[in-house]
């Protein structure tokens, strides 16, 4: 029998494939994401069936506003990327405001949505959260938005919208994915990450300004949140230290300089005003070293601030250059770059001609917090006990409330990234949820929520997030049963008050109720005794703070 030859069948190489839901999740494991917080609903459920073979974690609250807020939280406590994930629709109506708010302080925020599939974008055909325009809600408040249209779009989608992240002003960015995209198939192929090095410094402006500092007598310096992270805070201290430099900070600047530094003197408060102790510093100057801060209207009450001139004015952003104040030196840089580079100079010789002493700032620091409003008098003695019981290194989200604002000079923080406040766009409610946000990014440092009785119940629902994950995160609600600073403005205003005085929960029995530790306090001793306890448990405490209602 006559043996037959066979032709052998060429191989075919198989190409790898996953989903645009997998092909997101590896994106997100690729540039360091390690929780994202997100409701689930029937238009992420092929990213969760996605999320289920990766170590990212998720963090379930009780609303999108509060994801949102947990996202920017988790931001600005450790620098990194906060990322939230919504659903079509309602889900990302519900995070605008959180994410508004990021965009006005500048944080580092990641929202993903899904949208409607690709057929039926922009038709109106009664399907489940349709909208015209879905893109276009969340374009005014995010430094960039992108809908991607194929799976294959995803990884270099992803990859820009990190180095948005991090090139540049750091402020929220956008990704939306229909749903058809999420579930269509593409060849797998490595996640593609950015790196964007630090903008350093035009050396040519560096000696610029080294030369005004040699030829200045002393020197002030107002530092602002651009100027908040760990390696810009030690070369301020340093900067200080070197020149002899006063140094001030705006609202969002507390913890670019430790408050206990001898040449620190805090905030200067919440607005300024003409009959500020720190004005006689600025008088005392001959230049202003600006860093990170763009000298907003509130900060310098519509450009009234006296600042020394010239100005040496260091910011990330361009666009807030020469607005209110002509910059000598305009120098856009990273602000550690350029306290490096400024350093360099410095220790080659050119410093001023004279320093401040730490007594003189001491003096001035009595005088800023021994302001003897109503204000003062009824919320220091309370700052003064919490901040006693709390670590150096705690981190504080701070509603918009009373004694919040109160704290801005007279509540001292010594680290940088562990204060928060919605400076910006001043929403209420941002600090339970921001104080969740932080405890996920630095587990390893206690983290607070300081309210107001009216601010805390529009994201009181996120105790439900508390018991959830058992977090040990500590609220304090300060409760006078009213919105008083609105109470405030209309008696000033002539105008009587209405609308403004507020039928409370029981806040203990509340926090009980989802089987939290609480307490209520009707003195200072009672709450640095019970802050004390709360920092040393491992689960999460409310606070009650009896204030009473003002006269």
């Amino acid at each position: 029998m006559n043996s037959v030859e066979i032709p052998a069948i060429p191989s075919v190489k198989r190409e790898r494939q996953e989903t645009g839901a997998e092909a997101l999740v590896r994106a997100l494991e690729a540039n360091g994401v390690d929780v994202v917080f997100t409701i689930p609903g029937v238009h992420t459920l092929d990213l969760y069936a996605a999320l289920e073979r990766s170590q990212i974690r998720t963090v379930l609250p009780r609303h999108e506003q509060g994801a949102g807020y947990m996202a920017d939280g988790y931001a600005r406590a450790s620098g990194r990327v906060g990322v939230a994930i919504t659903v079509t629709g309602p889900g990302l109506t519900n995070i605008v405001t959180p994410i508004a708010e990021a965009f006005a302080d500048s944080s580092r925020v990641l929202v993903i949505s899904t949208c409607l599939d690709r057929p039926y974008l922009g038709h109106l055909d009664g399907r489940l959260h349709e909208m015209t325009d879905q893109l276009a809600v969340v374009r005014p408040i995010v430094k960039w938005a992108h809908r991607v249209m194929s799976a294959a779009e995803i990884r270099s989608a992803v990859a820009e919208a990190f180095r948005q992240l991090y090139d540049g002003r750091p402020r929220p960015v956008y990704l939306e994915v229909p749903l058809d995209v999420l579930r269509e198939r593409t060849a797998m192929s490595d996640p593609l990450v950015i790196a964007v090095p630090p903008a350093k410094p035009d050396d040519h402006l560096l000696d610029r300004a080294a030369q005004l500092l040699a030829d200045a007598n002393r020197v002030f310096v107002l530092a602002g949140g651009g100027a908040v992270s760990e390696r810009s805070s030690q070369l301020l201290s340093q900067l200080a230290s070197a020149i002899g430099a006063v140094v001030s900070t705006t609202v969002t600047g507390k913890g670019a300089i430790p408050d206990d530094h001898p040449l620190a003197i805090g905030a200067f408060g919440y607005r300024w005003m003409p009959d500020n102790p720190v004005s006689e510093l600025m008088r005392g100057s001959d230049v202003t070293i600006a860093i990170g801060t763009g000298l907003g209207a509130r900060t310098t009450a519509e450009g009234t601030m006296p600042l020394p001139s010239p100005l040496i004015h260091i910011d990330i952003d361009p666009l807030e250059f020469h607005r209110r104040y002509p910059a000598a030196v305009a120098l856009r840089a990273d602000c550690a770059e350029a306290l490096a580079g400024l350093l360099e100079r410095i220790e080659a010789g050119f410093r001023p001609r004279s320093r401040w002493e730490p007594w003189e700032i001491e003096s001035v620091r009595q005088r800023l917090l021994s302001v003897t409003d109503d204000s003062a008098r009824r919320y220091q003695p309370w700052l003064i006990a919490l901040r006693r019981a709390l670590p150096r290194d705690a981190f504080t989200a701070h509603d918009m409330t009373m004694v919040c604002y109160e704290a801005v000079r007279a509540f001292p923080v010594y680290v940088p990234r562990t204060y928060a406040f919605p400076r910006g766009f001043g929403t209420l409610g941002s600090a339970l949820p921001m104080a969740i946000g932080a405890k996920y990014a630095r587990p390893d440092r206690p983290a607070v929520a300081i309210c107001g009785d009216g601010g805390i119940q529009f994201t009181v629902q996120e105790l439900g997030t508390l018991a959830q994950y058992r977090l040990p995160c500590i609220v304090v609600v300060f409760d006078d049963r009213s919105h008083t600073a609105v109470k405030r403005a209309m008696l000033q205003a002539g105008v009587r008050p209405r609308d403004v005085d507020l039928v409370n929960p029981d806040f203990v029995e509340l926090a009980q109720s989802y089987k939290l530790n609480a307490i209520r306090v009707s003195d200072p001793a009672e709450l640095e005794r019970a802050a004390s306890q709360a920092v040393v448990d491992t689960s999460p405490w409310l606070i009650h703070v009896m204030l009473g209602t003002e006269a």
